[in-house]
C-alpha cells in the first residue's frame, strides 16, 4: 500500500506582464494569448509507500514548494494525479494556516477543529502540543509577536500531533535552532518508526 502516489504530474503557471494583459485574455477567451507559460514541474511521478520517507532535493527554484503545496492540496496540478492514504500535515510556509492576531492557544483550536477533532480532542492534542514546542506562557500570546522560530515550534507541534497519514515538511526547520532541529528530526523517525511497526496479529 502506497502512502502516497504521483502520476504524471506537471505545473506550469501563466505569467502576465502587466493587469491589462490578463484582462485582454480573459476577454478574448483566450483566443489571444497574452502570457508566457513557466514549466514549474514535468511529468514527475513517484510512490512512498506507508511508513516511508521521501526527500525532494533540487537548487532553488527546481520547483520543490510547488510540489510539496500540490501535495497538500494548496496548489493544484496542470496535469496528473496525486493520491495520499489519508490526511496530510504540512509545514511548508512558515505562519500558513496561522492568524497572526490569533494566540497560540487559540491557533492550535482552529487547526484542530478545521481537521474535524472534537473539543476534547483539540484540548488533547494542546497539551501535546504545549509539552512539544515549549512555548510555555507564549501560548498566550499573539501569533504576530513571535519570532519565526517560535512560529516553526508551534507548526510543527501542531503539524505532528494531530491525527494524520502524510507530513509533509519543507525546508522552514532550518529557522529553529538546532536543540529543536534535532528534536523534530527524532520526531519525525520516532513517527516513521511507529508507522512501520507491524500490527499486532489478532
Amino acid at each position: 500500500m502506497n502512502g502516497i502516489e504521483v502520476r504524471n504530474v506537471s505545473k506550469t503557471y501563466r505569467l502576465y506582464s502587466s493587469p491589462r494583459d490578463l484582462l485582454m485574455e480573459y476577454l478574448t477567451f483566450g483566443r489571444r494569448s497574452q502570457h508566457n507559460a513557466l514549466t514549474a514541474l514535468h511529468d514527475i511521478s513517484f510512490t512512498v509507500p506507508v511508513g516511508g520517507v521521501f526527500g525532494i532535493i533540487g537548487d532553488n527554484g527546481a520547483g520543490k514548494s510547488t510540489l510539496l503545496k500540490i501535495l497538500a492540496g494548496s496548489s493544484q496540478a496542470t496535469s496528473g494525479e496525486v493520491h495520499l492514504a489519508g490526511p496530510a500535515s504540512a509545514l511548508i510556509d512558515l505562519g500558513t494556516g496561522f492568524k497572526p492576531e490569533f494566540t497560540g492557544r487559540e491557533n492550535v483550536h482552529l487547526n484542530c477543529a478545521l481537521m474535524g477533532l472534537s473539543a476534547r480532542e483539540s484540548e488533547r492534542a494542546l497539551q501535546e502540543i504545549l509539552e512539544f514546542s515549549e512555548l510555555g506562557e507564549f501560548i498566550d500570546y499573539p501569533i504576530r509577536t513571535y519570532s519565526s522560530g517560535m512560529v516553526m515550534r508551534l507548526g510543527f507541534a501542531v503539524a505532528v500531533n494531530v491525527q494524520t497519514k502524510v507530513l509533509l515538511v519543507d525546508e522552514v526547520i532550518a529557522v529553529g535552532d538546532s536543540y529543536f532541529q534535532r528534536k523534530c528530526i527524532e520526531k519525525i523517525n520516532a513517527m516513521n518508526a511507529a508507522e512501520r511497526k507491524p500490527s499486532p496479529k489478532k
